[in-house]
């Protein structure tokens, strides 16, 4: 064993001193101004790599590894495996020779991890250690930081003395967290994490923490409403089964409710507690709160959340409106040129390729968003599609609208179709008679006067009506009535999501059910507009519904064929 450098253990002990954590002892030491012989430097590097280790985990996960990149003092091994034999022999002979408990039960902690000693040896050294520093830390002139490691002290010699059953040293422990928890739920002051990692403490010893948990519920009642719950969370996982914890979980969800409501402008903050609320009261089995909390968020709205919206306008290419109004100038009349503007559902649209590393990296991270409607979840399920991807779809779709928008307006600088001439155009005898034609027209006119609102409103139940019209001989779309239950006629989801059964291509189907019908990641725009729940529409996603009625209308007219529906044999 190396003999003690009397410079380096007088500058440990001086560095020791008053202080509160192993960081503050180890920037002291390194800058202490001592002979730079060999031996000197060998010894502060090994006792600069042991103050610098950090201890997490608790019990038989407790670990220690190296400090982070970027730490002032210089390189340090990153786990104790790259620690040399010989300094272990400079930790062991200065975990005899040191008189500050605080560096004693680092030093044998470190050492009994690295398997350097007998065992209980160096486990009863460093749970001494540590009770030993505990009180040296409350008396240390940083209050709040040595309440903080004093409390960290003793769970670590609690979780050494259980591992290694050193019966004396946890009833110590036991004596002396107990007298802390009662130090600081007197303490108007201090922090409740303090409180709770004792407890955790109290608890992994074996320790009855009911009572515990109850006062420090009620003295943090009116402070912090998440250290509120968390102890009565803590007291529901001590008290049995039964009426109590029925007790309990009504009082955790009440006190998540007035919190939320204690301050109706609390933005975001408010959203989290309704929803945790919500959450709660619907895995306890309490139906009356958690309608309670469902009502409150129906009145919360995304404005009210209390972010600030960045927006910018989206600025497209000159090049692609030109390509777009160069496709309506080749149109042979008009209902040719309606036609071209449903020629193609953007590329993004289509099924996707079989390479999947084709989105690999951040893009493939799944996504979740804020529910501002109730506390139902939102993230897709396991096999739904990719956030990012149909995010991309519903951009792109966007993106469509905007170019629509721009030769539905050059059709009408073209041809400047009166009533009859769009009626002439769009009218089918079988999916659009000519009085839903004039319907249809009169759609059309409003976009043209930037009356949108009219326009979409017009539009989407001649849209749903041509739809269902071609579908009509290829897929079944009523049910009939079953006993006392009525029949049914699918509605405009239902056809969407019957098109590829009718030999529709799957990207436009896609594209019209996020477009028109889908609440989750779609725009929905049926469903919003007609149910009033959004001001008026943009004027290029009016455009997109109208798009949708001309490519449903191009099959009626001939313009496109579909393919044979699934399920058909050859010759039907």
């Amino acid at each position: 064993m190396p003999q003690v450098e009397p410079a380096v253990l007088g500058a440990l002990m001086e560095a020791a001193k008053d202080a509160v954590s192993y960081e503050a002892i180890a920037i002291v030491l390194a800058a202490a101004d001592v002979d730079t012989n060999t031996a000197v430097q060998q010894q502060r590097d090994a006792l600069l790599a042991a103050l610098r280790f950090r201890l997490s985990g608790t019990g038989k996960t407790q670990d220690f590894t190296g400090v982070l990149p970027g730490d002032p003092l210089g390189a340090c091994p990153a786990s104790l495996s790259e620690v040399t034999a010989d300094q272990l022999e400079i930790w062991s002979a200065y975990a005899e020779a040191v008189s500050n408990p605080f560096v004693r039960g680092r030093l044998h902690h470190l050492l009994l991890a690295a398997g350097h000693g007998r065992k209980h040896d160096r486990a009863r050294g460093a749970a001494s250690g540590y009770l030993e520093a505990a009180p040296l830390l409350l008396a240390a002139p940083k209050r709040v930081s040595g309440l903080g490691r004093a409390s960290e002290c003793l769970r670590w010699a609690g979780d050494l003395a259980l591992r290694f059953n050193q019966k004396d040293l946890q009833e110590r422990v036991t004596e002396d967290m107990v007298a802390l928890v009662e130090r600081v739920l007197a303490d108007t002051e201090d922090e409740p994490g303090i409180v709770d990692g004792l407890l955790e403490g109290l608890r992994v010893q074996g320790e009855d923490i009911t009572d515990f948990a109850e006062r420090a519920a009620r003295r943090y009642a009116g402070d912090d409403v998440h250290a509120h719950v968390g102890f009565l969370k803590l007291l529901r996982r001590e008290v049995a089964p039964g009426s109590r914890r029925t007790d309990i979980e009504t009082a955790i969800v009440e006190a998540l409710l007035d919190a939320a409501e204690a301050d109706f402008n609390a933005g975001f903050r408010r959203h989290l507690l309704l929803t945790q609320a919500a959450t709660e009261a619907r895995n306890w089995g309490l139906s009356e709160l958690r309608e309670r909390a469902e009502m409150a968020m129906q009145n919360t709205d995304p404005d009210s959340l209390g972010w600030t919206r960045l927006r910018r306008g989206l600025v497209l290419p000159r090049a692609l409106f030109n390509g777009a109004r160069a496709h309506i100038d080749t149109a042979a009349g008009l209902r040719d040129a309606l036609w071209r503007t449903a020629a193609d559902v953007h590329p993004a649209m289509r099924e996707p390729a079989d390479d999947e590393r084709a989105q690999e990296g951040l893009l493939r991270i799944p996504r979740t968003r804020i529910n501002t409607a109730g506390p139902v979840q939102v993230t897709p399920p396991v096999d739904a599609d990719d956030n990012h991807a149909v995010a991309l779809q519903v951009f792109a779709m966007d993106v469509l609208g905007h170019l629509t928008a721009h030769q539905l307006d050059h059709i009408h600088e073209r041809f400047a179709p009166d009533e009859a001439e769009l009626i002439t155009a769009l009218a089918h005898d079988t999916v659009l008679p000519e009085p839903r034609a004039r319907t249809l027209a009169h759609a059309f006119g409003y976009f043209w006067l930037e009356e949108f609102d009219a326009a979409a409103c017009i539009a989407l139940p001649q849209a749903e009506q041509i739809l269902r019209q071609l579908l009509r001989p290829r897929v079944p779309m009523v049910s009939a009535p079953k006993g006392q239950t009525p029949g049914t006629v699918d509605q405009l989801g239902g056809l969407i999501r019957n098109m590829r059964a009718a030999g529709f291509p799957a990207d436009w189907s896609r594209a019209l059910e996020l477009l028109l019908v889908d609440p989750d990641r779609g725009m929905n725009l049926r469903n919003d507009v007609c149910h009033g729940l959004i001001d008026t529409p943009p004027k290029h996603h009016v455009a997109l519904i109208l798009q949708a009625a001309l490519y449903l209308l191009s099959y009626a007219h001939g313009h496109r064929t579909l393919a044979q529906p699934a399920g058909a044999q050859e010759g039907e």
